[in-house]
């Protein structure tokens, strides 16, 4: 270790052990200010970015580039420092603003930038730069998007020193939810509930055929819901499960395919939904728990259709589980660490009985901590404990950075006007049509998806694109929750699907037969926002009646889906024609109301008609069964 790094590895792990403990014991006895607590967010975590993703030209970094760094580093804390001390005055303030705010706010804007490059590259970076030279060049815009522009100095004030911008609700949710939710999932990891979920995944469906594959989709899963990336769901549980479903028989890019669509279904999984969940009960002013439950029946359709896929493949390939003596026993996972739900299920009870979001987290951290406690090989010391706390603020660096960039976009949109215009401009293209607006912003998010965090992409598009879906009569939070779902599966989506690029890579696989392997794996998550946009029973909103028939008829739908894709379900192979009269009753039967039900059901008995007739071979039994 050089004498440069001796001394910046403690600071940087001090700052994040402090910011954990700031933020828990504000969860416990109160907050500050709204712009007081943001800011303090910002000023202690952001400038570690630069010192810890250093600056680079070329192969290697030079004293220049470290200098930088350390400069970047002290002005962000600077800029920080001087809202937290100066923001009350402004607030009561009349007249010009003054010469050192404006100073203050470009530096704040310059690194916002920077530190969101060097965390979630370089597109929403660019992005939130074409939006502020779009706010100063309006005057020059063509058509719609002309308007009158903005000064810098208009621009900075309403970005920095207000609620408005860079301390928008993006970082109000940040540094209220988010970070207490990684912190907690920094907790369940540090003291053993990941491994757990890996263990318990295996020891369940390790026997059955392809049972590598169903881990992953169980562990990916689980992991997936609290750790807020899928892209780092990957390289934590797809390390583990990648290499074994190669062992086992799985192609490398199918391995690397089921991990990354295991691994971005977590994001909208509920009870946690990586930080989605937080961000869209705030924007549409709904209690979390009702976005929680919204979110059961588009993940559970999604795994089961994972599942099925996965079993489909390991019929058609001849794969087989694994034997009892390669597998660890339920029995024996519960017993070392079963304990470890206790934490979790406290959670949901805490949220259940009406507490919130943030008092929840705060009781199930200590929870975790008492758990512990009655375990040898985990129980709390200063170590661990300084460990999950430092590992808690470091895990949410860039969603800080995503959310403050998102913040300089969304501010923009306000400022310029240019949110309602895109609005008004989409009712018009589509004519008032659900479905074809639907499309257009399925279309928009996923191409801004692939190539940003999902949190940034729904924050700004639930500004834009919102809007115009509730207007066509769509329900609030059915249009927030399709905006929310192709937020995530941008990820999974060719030409650059980053999730399933960086699983690719783990499996040693080519990056495009994984990403298409990907996309066609999740593509339950691509049709069925679309239908809970007009028939919300597919988000648990209507009779208790309506909802069970709705469940029922799209579960019938995803296995005639899988069915259609794979030509394989359970133990049944289909033909080319019972396929398509499948794969049109699977659209027919996800979709609720009875004549498409019907239809759907009468294209099933007749494709089941055609393998009888056709007598199709059915593929032997494994010895593992399912």
């Amino acid at each position: 270790m050089s004498g440069e790094e001796r001394w910046i590895k403690p600071v940087v792990r001090f700052l994040y052990i402090v910011t954990s403990l700031v933020f828990l014991y504000m969860a416990a006895f109160g907050t500050f200010s709204d712009m007081i607590q943001r800011a303090l967010l910002v000023t202690l975590l952001c400038p570690t970015i630069f010192l810890t993703n250093k600056l680079k030209f070329g192969k290697y970094s030079s004293l220049w580039t470290r200098i930088l760094d350390y400069g970047l580093a002290a002005a962000f804390a600077a800029s920080g420092i001087y809202i937290m001390v100066v923001w009350k005055d402004r607030i009561l303030k009349v007249g010009g603003t003054p010469r050192m705010d404006i100073i203050m706010g470009t530096i704040m804007i310059l690194c916002v930038l920077e530190a969101t490059r060097r965390t979630s590259g370089k597109f929403l970076s660019i992005t939130a730069v074409v939006f502020i030279l779009y706010a100063m060049l309006g005057p020059y815009m063509p058509g719609f998007l002309s308007h009158k522009g903005e000064s810098w100095k208009r621009i900075v004030t309403f970005l920095y020193v207000s609620t408005e911008g860079i301390f928008g609700t993006p970082m109000g949710i940040a540094a209220s939810y988010i970070i207490l939710f990684v912190i907690f999932g920094a907790f369940l990891e540090a003291f053993g509930t990941g491994q757990w979920f890996v263990d318990i995944s295996y020891a369940i469906t390790g026997r059955y055929r392809g049972g590598p594959a169903k881990t992953a989709v169980v562990a990916s899963g689980l992991m997936g819901m609290i750790s807020g990336s899928s892209a780092a769901n990957v390289v934590t549980t797809g390390s583990f499960t990648i290499p074994l479903m190669k062992k086992t028989g799985y192609k490398d890019y199918v391995a690397g395919a089921v991990e990354a669509v295991a691994s971005t279904g977590g994001m909208f999984t509920p009870p946690i939904m990586g930080a989605g969940a937080f961000i869209m009960a705030e924007y549409i002013g709904v209690p979390y728990s009702k976005i929680a439950v919204a979110a059961i029946l588009p993940a559970l359709l999604y795994y089961v259709s994972l599942l099925l896929s996965v079993d489909a493949i390991a019929i058609k390939t001849g794969l087989k589980g694994l034997d009892k003596s390669e597998l660890p026993s339920v029995g024996g996972v519960m017993k070392e660490r079963g304990i470890f739900m206790i934490p979790i299920l406290c959670l949901l009870v805490l949220i259940g009985v009406g507490f919130s979001a943030i008092k929840a987290a705060f009781y199930s951290i200590l929870a975790i901590v008492v758990v512990a406690c009655f375990k040898k090989e985990t129980r709390p010391n200063f170590q661990n404990l300084t460990e999950a706390l430092a590992s808690g603020s470091s895990s949410v660096l860039s969603i800080i950075a995503t959310c403050a960039v998102a913040g300089i976009i969304v501010g923009v949109l306000s400022m310029t006007g240019l949110g309602a215009k895109l609005s008004y401009t989409m009712i018009q293209v589509a004519g008032g049509n659900v479905y074809i607006g639907a499309v257009i912003a399925a279309i928009i998010t996923i191409i801004l998806g692939c190539g940003m965090p999902p949190t940034a992409v729904y924050i700004i598009l639930a500004a834009v694109l919102a809007p115009p879906l509730i207007e066509m009569g769509i329900l609030p939070i059915a249009a927030h929750m399709f905006i929310f779902i192709f937020s995530c599966i941008g990820a999974i989506t060719p030409p650059v699907a980053i999730t399933a690029y960086t699983a690719a890579a783990l499996a040693e696989a080519d990056p495009n037969k994984t990403g298409f392997m990907a996309f066609r794996l999740g593509i339950v998550a691509f049709i069925v926002p679309f239908i809970f946009l007009t028939s919300p029973a597919l988000i648990m909103v209507g009779g208790t009646g309506e909802i069970i028939l709705a469940s029922i008829t799209a579960t019938i739908g995803v296995l005639c889906l899988v069915a259609a894709f794979e030509g394989y379900l359970f133990h049944w192979q289909f033909a080319v024609p019972a396929r398509i009269c499948l794969g049109v009753a699977a659209l027919l039967t996800i979709i609720p109301g009875i004549v498409t039900d019907s239809i759907g059901i009468a294209l099933i008995a007749i494709a089941f008609a055609l393998t009888r007739l056709s007598k199709a071979k059915k593929p032997q039994k494994s010895a593992t069964g399912v």
